[in-house]
């Protein structure tokens, strides 16, 4: 493990890539930054505490929280000299949905590579949702959802490839959009020193007044360099995506630390090591690579009997292809960042996904209710307005595009039937005479 003591801001992982003389493909690569033990201890303080709050909320209310996250990918390119780091629309959304898919519990290699009845049961849906951002910080519908292309010769930029500094110093804070209503994620391609990374990701701020801490780690933190880098190479499961991670899951990972998830070894290789989540395995060192066998056990001197360690948890080493849960235990964490962590919480709110206008709207006197939801495929819309009015539905999916329209011309109960689109996030917009409203339903 590299250990990167000359950066100063709040990265996560840097999971690298890196070959053989004969071009074979190595596993992946860590370094963080030097942690700084005792505030990094008082987070785990703070966030053990944001945990317990939340656990008692939920056994109240018997009910948990869904999170939706406008995303947008600033694609870092130099033009027709060098189009493959100019990914495609296409390929930009297949990294979506496969976001969507993993952090909801959808992914269909589920049931593949999660064989050990004891992790079956300790995965988790974990409720949060990402969704392509329709408009840009003015209100401005976008061409392509999710997606803001920048050509480095019209910023004055270095020629790409860049290395991690240059990254930090200019490229994130000329190019990010508000983090406090998008999740941000740039795409570009890594050099010099950090030649062959595939991502890294800036980790969660606590509330302020939070004593003694200022962020996850320690170091950094600030606004205007928040959100993942992916490497041009790993995203998504199409066009420039590079076997053995071409399945999406670099981005899942980043995301995880993002979202306050530590390395599911603990950083370490004698077993001593954490990563503060009861329902994960103690492991000796990072896994890489999958096992022969499709969801095989795999033990090692911290986890020597079945069901071994947890090797197809996304906060792992393995190729994306065994990459397949989260547990419930991260998922608390996941869920404690959003609903208390600065520039998180406010996501949620959000309305940049809104389609055609970006404004959510709330219509004086009127009803709009989905059920059940999640469904299976068939669902209600009910809508009810104070004052009758012809009103427009229209389904979209994550990446903005309309799978459903219709019209109406009164109250109604409208059964919609969403059996033939794949699993994931829907939004509903209703839209009448005075005004539009969105709701969310999930197909599982």
């Amino acid at each position: 493990m590299k250990l990167l003591t000359s950066m100063a801001f709040s990265a996560a992982c840097l999971a690298a890539w890196a070959q053989t003389p004969s071009g074979t493909p190595m596993q992946r690569k860590c370094g963080t930054v030097q942690q700084q033990v005792e505030q990094h201890d008082a987070f785990e303080d703070w966030i053990k505490t944001a945990i317990a709050k939340d656990n008692q909320f939920a056994n109240a209310k018997k009910a948990a929280v869904a999170y939706n996250i406008p995303i947008v990918f600033h694609i870092i390119h130099s033009g027709a000299v060098t189009p493959a780091r100019n990914i495609s629309q296409a390929q930009v959304n297949s990294q979506i949905v496969i976001l969507n898919n993993d952090y909801r519990k959808l992914n269909a290699d589920f049931s593949t590579y999660v064989t050990q009845p004891a992790f079956v049961s300790a995965a988790a849906d974990v409720q949060i949702n990402f969704c392509a951002a329709a408009v840009d910080p003015s209100g401005t519908p976008l061409a392509e959802p999710g997606i803001d292309r920048i050509n480095v010769t019209t910023k004055g930029w270095n020629a790409l490839p860049y290395a991690m500094s240059y990254i930090e110093s200019t490229v994130k804070p000329g190019s990010i959009w508000d983090p406090t209503k998008y999740f941000n994620v740039w795409v570009l391609q890594f050099g010099g020193s950090d030649i062959g990374t595939l991502g890294y990701a800036q980790f969660p701020t606590v509330p302020s007044g939070t004593n003694p801490i200022n962020d996850m780690v320690g170091q950094g933190g600030s606004a205007n360099t928040d959100g993942v880098v992916v490497d041009y190479r790993y995203v998504g499961n199409i066009g420039t995506a590079t076997a053995p991670y071409n399945k999406g899951r670099t981005l899942t990972h980043e995301t995880g630390h993002w979202l306050g998830l530590w390395h599911i070894w603990g950083d370490d290789t004698n077993c001593s090591g954490t990563d503060y989540v009861a329902d994960t395995p103690n492991q000796q060192i990072e896994n890489s690579s999958c096992p022969s066998t499709n969801g095989a056990v795999k033990t090692d001197a911290c986890a020597t009997v079945a069901p071994g360690f947890n090797y197809q948890n996304y906060m792992d080493y393995s190729d994306d292809k065994c990459m397949a849960m989260f547990t419930n235990g991260q998922k608390d964490r996941m869920q404690a960042v959003m609903a208390n962590c600065i520039r998180r919480k406010t996501l949620n709110n959000a309305v940049a996904c809104s389609a055609v206008t970006g404004i959510l709207e709330q219509i004086a006197g009127t009803s709009v209710g989905v059920f059940p939801n999640p469904t299976s495929g068939e669902f209600t819309l009910h809508v009810e307005f104070a004052n009758s009015q012809p009103f427009d539905v229209t389904v979209s999916n994550t990446l903005g595009q309309a799978v459903k329209t219709m019209s109406q011309v009164s109250v109604a109960d409208l059964q919609i039937d969403l059996s033939g689109q794949a699993p994931g996030v829907y939004f509903i917009n209703v839209k009448g005479t005075s005004g539009s409203l969105t709701k969310r339903i999930v197909l599982q």
